[in-house]
């Protein structure tokens, strides 16, 4: 998926923890930023040559022939697009599978578990953004259809949901397209795969789905889970106002929520290939590249079905309001700014009348500073890194700046203090520098110093 994914670890101690405090450290790490781009791709492509036509024997007449096949070859697979557009608006899976290759039934069978699983989901657009100037080499796998074939270097699925996305998110994918006799048709979204540019997927590639609606919020996930689908719906509705009266009225006040069957199927559909054996719930939408304002689109919060049964309901209630927090903020934070900051903030409001003390809340950090080991710097961005050693205490670290800041100059100061970092134009190094100038009247380095002071007092 083309995404700002961020990643929820468990806490280290997770046996013991649990049993008495639902989650520990419940700050999020970026694993991902997708930057949203005319042609968005989540996956290094080979460089774009192009498509394959026979050598002409006369210059002159060769380069008529071939733009010749190529306008009417574009055309075709243009009307084809347009086809299969109609077919998924209009649930009419005749006409998509139509679509699909006639030669190959295990994709088409493939392609009608995917359509139906489609008819679950409000869409309010669904249409395909694609370059149909370009095209990849042939692969290995191409190779076996035995008729000319295209892929396109630049293809996504552009699609909004019904009352939730203002703008269409976007789905990479390269398909291959063959040339039977009766005219034009796809093939595969898999040739490419091994040459490094898999198709991105989406849950309706999982099997049949389900929807739960409460309010603002929509769950989608699969039958097996509609309890539990229900339960994070009624959680994720009671959370928005929460999110709201920290955050303002000025975000949209809605969200979709993904529940995958597996955790397998979480990595694939958000598109993160590390380990997710640690997350409870990831956060992502489309953002432009910093500096500047990200602009996002599509914004989601998506459950680990692996591990969300092991938490207790304030366990739940933390986690959502967490995630819901960046999706509020993420129109005002883009993708350079302080990992410290996005998390802490987001640690900030999902703490809000949890009724956990400090030090449990802080618990690595606080045992850090017990033993005189009070950290010298806020925490790097690399701390946030799912496989950092310091990775509570990066969390912690973040949650407690946001809180000693809430303390200085107000909660409506500390959002106004992260609006400007997150939207300003400048380099994330002076971004903060002047935001520390203006609303804290500190430098960073003094800043630095009394949240150190911060840690004592209030951890040991």
């Amino acid at each position: 998926m083309s995404d700002s994914t961020v990643r929820r670890p468990f806490p280290r101690r997770f046996g013991v923890v649990l049993a008495a405090v639902p989650i520990v450290a419940v700050g999020l790490a970026d694993a991902t930023i997708a930057v949203h781009t005319a042609h968005p791709s989540a996956h290094a492509r080979p460089a774009p040559v192009a498509s394959a036509s026979p050598t002409p024997q006369s210059s002159t007449d060769a380069q008529f022939s071939l733009n010749d096949a190529e306008t009417k070859r574009n055309a075709a697979l243009r009307d084809l697009l347009a086809r299969r557009t109609r077919a998924v608006l209009h649930h009419d899976e005749k006409a998509f599978l139509a679509t699909d290759d006639p030669a190959q039934p295990q994709f088409r069978a493939q392609q009608r578990r995917e359509f139906e699983a489609l008819q679950a989901i409000p869409l309010a657009s669904w249409d395909y953004d694609v370059d149909l100037g370009l095209g990849l080499p042939p692969s290995a796998p191409t190779r076996r259809y035995r008729v000319p074939t295209f892929a396109p270097a630049q293809f996504a699925i552009r699609y909004a949901i019904k009352g939730f996305d203002d703008k269409p998110s976007t789905i990479t994918q390269t398909p291959t397209f063959v040339q039977r006799r009766s005219g034009w048709y796809v093939a595969s979204f898999n040739d490419y795969a091994n040459a490094g540019n898999p198709s991105s997927l989406g849950i309706w590639d999982f099997g049949p789905l389900r929807t739960v609606r409460l309010g603002n919020v929509l769950v989608i996930g699969h039958p097996q889970s509609l309890s539990q689908m229900r339960e994070i719906a009624d959680v994720t509705a009671a959370s928005i106002p929460k999110v709201t009266a920290v955050w303002g009225r000025g975000w949209a006040r809605k969200v979709v929520v993904l529940f995958p069957a597996t955790q397998q199927e979480l990595g694939q559909v958000v598109g993160d290939t590390e380990d997710l054996s640690q997350i409870a719930a990831l956060a992502s939408a489309e953002i432009a590249s910093c500096p500047g304002s990200p602009n996002p689109v599509g914004g989601r919060i998506a459950i680990n079905p692996r591990n969300w049964p092991t938490l207790s309901s304030l366990g739940h209630r933390i986690v959502l309001t967490h995630e819901l927090t960046h999706v509020a903020s993420r129109a005002d934070t883009n993708s350079c700014m302080p990992t410290w900051l996005i998390e802490g903030f987001a640690d900030y409001v999902g703490y809000q009348q949890s009724g956990l003390p400090v030090r449990v809340v802080a618990a690595e950090l606080a045992a850090d500073v017990r033993a005189g080991r009070v950290p010298r710097y806020l925490p790097p961005n690399r701390d946030f890194d799912g496989a950092s050693k310091r990775l509570a205490q990066a969390y912690e670290g973040g949650y407690l700046a946001c809180r000693l800041i809430a303390s200085m100059i107000g909660e409506r100061g500390l959002v106004r203090f992260y609006t400007a970092i997150g939207t300003s134009h400048d380099t994330p190094v002076h971004a903060v520098a002047d935001a520390m100038r203006t609303y804290l009247h500190m430098t960073p380095a003094q800043f630095t110093a009394r949240w150190q002071r911060y840690l004592r007092t209030t951890l040991s």
